[in-house]
């Protein structure tokens, strides 16, 4: 919204206030939020629905929703209906966007440099294999990752909440070795479950639950990117080993992956028995060729990974147990942990003692979680919104006005 629209509504509408994005009215029914105008003029021919792309997708995107061709298109498509219908999600892509005037969420999307670093470690017979199948980060509801199947092939996308819950998850486990305070970590793992029990504002970007020193933020980032690495090997593994066929193919709702109206739209995706997932376990570090660094670095991030997820099955098991989630549609994280471990040599990863040593302390943290924290604000972690890391968040900010 351009500076003279926005003088206008504060002008001629006296319960008009000022917005970080265009500009309040208070009505007797809440607030209106207007943060911009489109031209439809721009976007005749384009269906019905092109405008409500068009906050965050270029011309050339919307072409590509509407008529996908490719395995990409449709990649592009789901992550474009992941954010269409949730406006907290518009704001954080408006907020992405910035002021670029070439911006398109599939430019957005472009740097596959995590997905590259893979595969570049694989052979070069199954980088082939792989290399064609687009794949990456999506808006998913849930902290889980899928395969599905398109007219045009399968694609793989891995829910952004996933990596936020691991990000923060590598926070808690090793703040106190870069001198992060204990109220801090405890925020931290707090956050984590939340984002997993699907409780924490995906609107990361825009309100950030703590700032950390730099040095501190890329090495949790790094970390966090070797586990996206081992999630994505473990989809890619499912593709070699043969696991991606239509008798274990499932129809669902698409409604039920990502914060979205219900709808008669549906998704396809693959769904595997706990063996398949074990061998896919085994295979996304087995497949590393060449680079022992990065296998014992992969090795690392797979154990975390799965450490981390046993902390939030246990949590989720109390506080909603009949819940079906990305967890539970797994085996238990402790026996993947342990599979990996019966096979990968030595060498690699963590020693059977790290490993029982972390995860029993994980364990033993996870249940005094729950009953010296969660018995007693058990509504506040279940209440919608943001929590922050006390000592790196110095102002909270306000909804729509800061940010």
């Amino acid at each position: 919204m351009d500076a003279e629209l926005i003088e206008s509504f504060l002008k001629n509408n006296p319960k008009a206030r000022r917005a970080k994005e265009g500009v309040i009215i208070d009505t007797d029914n809440g607030f209106l939020h207007l943060r911009g105008a489109i031209k439809t003029s721009d976007y005749e021919g384009l269906g019905e629905d092109a405008t409500f792309f068009a906050p965050f997708c270029s011309v050339a995107d919307i072409k590509k929703i509407n008529s996908p061709k490719t395995a990409s298109d449709f990649l592009l498509q789901l992550r474009a209906e992941s954010i269409v219908d949730n406006p907290r999600l518009n704001r954080v892509f408006l907020a992405r966007k910035g002021n670029k005037t070439n911006w398109s969420l599939e430019k957005y999307y472009l740097d596959r440099k995590r997905e590259e670093t893979y595969l570049s470690n694989l052979s070069k017979g199954n980088y082939e294999k792989l290399k064609s199948i687009p794949s990456g980060s999506v808006y998913l509801d849930g902290a889980n990752a899928i395969c599905t199947k398109t007219k045009a092939g399968n694609i793989i996308a891995i829910s952004e909440p996933l990596e936020y819950f691991l990000y923060f998850m590598n926070i808690f486990f090793y703040g106190e070795d870069f001198g992060i305070k204990d109220e801090d970590t405890q925020a931290s793992f707090r956050i984590a479950q939340r984002i997993m029990a699907g409780h924490e504002s995906f609107d990361f970007d825009i309100d950030p639950r703590g700032t950390l020193p730099e040095h501190i933020h890329g090495w949790m980032k790094s970390i966090t990117d070797l586990q996206y690495q081992f999630i994505l090997g473990h989809e890619y593994s499912h593709h070699l080993l043969g696991h991606v066929k239509d008798s274990n193919l499932r129809t669902d709702s698409l409604s039920s992956f990502m914060a979205m109206h219900e709808g008669k739209h549906t998704i396809q995706h693959y769904k595997y028995s706990h063996k398949l997932e074990y061998d896919a376990d085994w295979y996304s570090i087995k497949n590393i060729k060449g680079n022992s660094k990065f296998k014992d670095d992969l090795s690392k991030a797979a154990f975390l990974t799965l450490m981390y997820l046993e902390t939030s099955r246990i949590v989720l098991d109390y506080t909603n147990p009949r819940r079906t989630n990305q967890v539970s549609s797994h085996p238990d994280p402790s026996s993947r942990i342990y599979k990996i471990r019966k096979k990968l040599n030595n060498k690699y990863g963590f020693s059977k003692d790290q490993l029982e040593n972390n995860l029993g302390y994980l364990k033993d943290y996870t249940e005094q979680f729950i009953s010296k924290y969660l018995v007693f604000n058990f509504d506040s972690f279940e209440e919608y919104g943001s929590h922050y890391l006390p000592s790196y968040k110095t102002r909270l900010l306000n909804d729509r006005v800061d940010y």
